[in-house]
């Protein structure tokens, strides 16, 4: 798998996949900025596809040992925090 490729793809489906829950749960950039300790500038490129060049080489290590990038973070999801909504 070309890594630039592969870098593009899961940038843009995780910025996508953060965009969408943070309307889910109502929150905008800024707010979501404050609770990672970012600002909303970071938050706008990461929903972008942006600023994520470390998921690219995790996806096309995932990839190459024929294991979708999903099982990665099910294996080692952290609880839900009870206070949100299920994603």
């Amino acid at each position: 798998m070309d890594l630039n490729t592969a870098e593009k793809r899961l940038s843009e489906q995780f910025g996508a996949s953060i965009r969408r829950r943070r309307k889910t749960l109502g929150m905008t950039q800024e707010e979501l900025a404050s609770l990672i300790g970012s600002n909303r500038r970071f938050v706008s490129e990461l929903e972008r596809g942006k600023g994520t060049s470390y998921l690219g080489p995790a996806l096309a290590a995932a990839e190459a040992v024929g294991m979708p990038i999903s099982a990665i973070f099910e294996e080692n999801a952290p609880q839900p925090s009870s206070s949100l909504p299920p994603a």
